[in-house]
C-alpha cells in the first residue's frame, strides 16, 4: 500500500518537541507495513539535516519551505475569511493544494498528522482518508483559555468552538482514526453525533540500559519541555512562583532545571529567581533526567499524553505531575505521584527529596510500566491493527 503522510511541522529533529516526536513514531511505524511517501511544511531552511533524520522510512519526502509570514498571513485572512480552525488556517497553503490536487490519485490512502492538514484533503474522493488527531486540540484550548489573558485568551476562545465543531467533522467524513489517550478519545466523541470509533495508540519510549541511581542529597528538580509551547510556559511559571519556594524554605540547596528549546522571555526571566536554572536547547535532555531527583509536570492546561513524563518513567525517574499532567496513563500502575494544588505537590516533593528509596520504588514502578505498555514492537502492533 502506497501511503502520503501529511505533517504540519517537520518530524525531525525530535527536540522541536512531542509533535516531532509523534510524527516521528508514526511514520516509522507505518513504514514497516506500507510505502510511505512524506510531505511536510516548514520554515526551516535546512531541509537536509531534516530529512536525513526520516529518509529511511520514507520513498519521497516532499518539504514545502514556508516563510514564518506567509502563516501569519493565513491566520488574518481565516479570523473573517471562513469558520476553520486558525490551527487550520495557519498550515494551509495553496501551493501544497495545487501538489496535492495533482499527485493524490497516486496514493491509496492519505494519512494526515492532526487536524492541521485534513482540510487539504477532507473533501476529496476515491483514496482512503485516515487521521492521527494526535489529542484533542479543542480541549487544550478549552484549559487554556482560562490560563492566559488579553490577545491570547481571545484567541483561545474563538479557536475552542472552531476546532471543537472541526473535530467533529472530520471524524465524520475521514475513514479512520486515532488519537493518543483515552481522555483526548472521549472529549472528541463527547457530544458528537458520529457513531464512529478513534483508535488509542500512544507514544512508545525506549527503555535505556541504566536507569537512574537514586541518591541522598540530591535536590536537583528537572522540568523538561519545549519552552515556546504555552502549555510549558504556564507550567515552568506555576511551579517556579507557586510551588518552589514552599520547597526553598524546607531545603535551600533544591535545584530546578528548566531544560527546553526557545524559551520565551517570561521563561528566561525565571532564571532571576533563586535556585532556577533556565537552560535554553541542550544536547540531550535525558542527560538532566538522569541527574534529577524528582521530574516534575506541573501542567495547568494541555492535551494528550506527556512525553517528557514518558522519558523519565523510562529511566526509572521520580516523576510528580498533576491530573492534566497524567492524563492517559494509568495512575495506579504507573507509579507517578499526581498532586494538583501548589501547597500538595511541594509538601510530596520535599517528602521525596527526603527519601531516596521511595524515589527508588517509585522510579522501578515507572520502568515496568513502560515495559509493559509503551515499548515500539506494542504501539507497532497496534498500528498493524489500525492498518488491518
Amino acid at each position: 500500500m502506497k501511503v502520503l503522510v501529511i505533517s504540519s511541522k517537520p518530524p525531525y529533529p525530535l527536540y522541536r518537541g512531542g509533535g516531532a516526536i509523534r510524527t516521528y513514531q508514526m511514520i516509522k511505524s507505518l513504514s514497516k507495513f506500507c510505502e510511505i511517501d512524506l510531505l511536510y511544511v516548514t520554515d526551516d531552511n535546512d531541509v537536509d539535516r531534516i530529512n536525513e533524520g526520516v529518509e529511511e522510512f520514507c520513498n519521497t519526502i516532499i518539504p514545502f519551505r514556508v516563510k514564518k509570514c506567509g502563516y501569519y498571513w493565513n491566520v488574518l485572512k481565516g479570523m473573517c475569511g471562513n469558520r476553520l480552525p486558525l490551527q487550520v488556517n495557519y498550515f494551509y497553503f495553496t501551493k501544497i493544494q495545487r501538489w496535492i490536487n495533482a499527485h493524490l490519485g497516486e496514493y491509496d490512502a492519505v494519512f494526515c498528522n492532526n487536524i492541521r492538514t485534513t482540510e487539504y484533503v477532507r473533501t476529496k474522493q476515491g483514496v482512503r482518508k485516515w487521521v492521527d488527531f494526535v489529542d484533542a486540540i479543542s480541549m487544550n484550548y478549552e484549559k487554556a483559555q482560562n490560563q492566559v489573558k488579553g490577545l491570547w485568551r481571545w484567541l483561545y476562545k474563538i479557536d475552542h468552538k472552531r476546532c471543537r465543531e472541526y473535530e467533529q467533522l472530520v471524524l465524520e467524513i475521514f475513514d479512520r482514526s486515532i488519537v493518543i489517550s483515552e481522555v483526548d478519545k472521549q472529549y472528541i466523541l463527547k457530544g458528537g453525533k458520529q457513531k464512529k470509533d478513534i483508535r488509542v495508540i500512544g507514544n512508545y519510549v525506549d527503555s535505556p540500559e541504566e536507569s537512574i541511581c537514586h541518591r541522598d542529597g540530591n535536590y536537583n528538580i528537572v522540568f523538561v519541555g519545549k519552552m515556546n509551547y504555552e502549555p510549558n510556559v504556564t507550567a515552568a511559571k506555576f511551579f517556579v512562583y507557586d510551588v518552589l519556594p514552599f520547597i526553598r524554605n524546607v531545603i535551600p540547596d533544591v535545584k530546578f532545571y528548566v531544560v527546553g528549546a526557545n524559551p520565551v522571555a517570561e521563561v528566561r526571566q525565571l532564571a532571576q529567581m533563586p535556585n532556577v536554572c533556565v537552560t535554553g536547547k541542550v544536547s540531550d535532555v535525558g542527560d538532566y533526567m538522569r541527574q534529577a531527583a524528582i521530574s516534575v509536570a506541573p501542567m495547568c492546561s494541555g492535551a494528550g499524553i506527556q512525553n517528557k513524563i514518558l522519558q523519565a518513567m523510562s529511566f526509572g525517574g521520580c516523576v510528580v505531575t498533576t491530573t492534566i499532567g497524567a492524563e492517559g496513563l494509568d495512575i495506579n500502575q504507573s507509579g507517578i505521584v499526581v498532586r494538583d494544588s501548589a501547597k500538595e505537590l511541594a509538601d510530596a516533593i520535599v517528602s521525596l527529596l527526603r527519601n531516596p528509596s521511595q524515589r527508588a520504588q517509585i522510579g522501578k514502578r515507572a520502568i515496568d510500566y513502560v515495559r509493559r505498555n509503551l515499548v515500539a514492537e506494542i504501539i507497532e502492533k497496534q498500528v498493524a491493527e489500525f492498518l488491518s
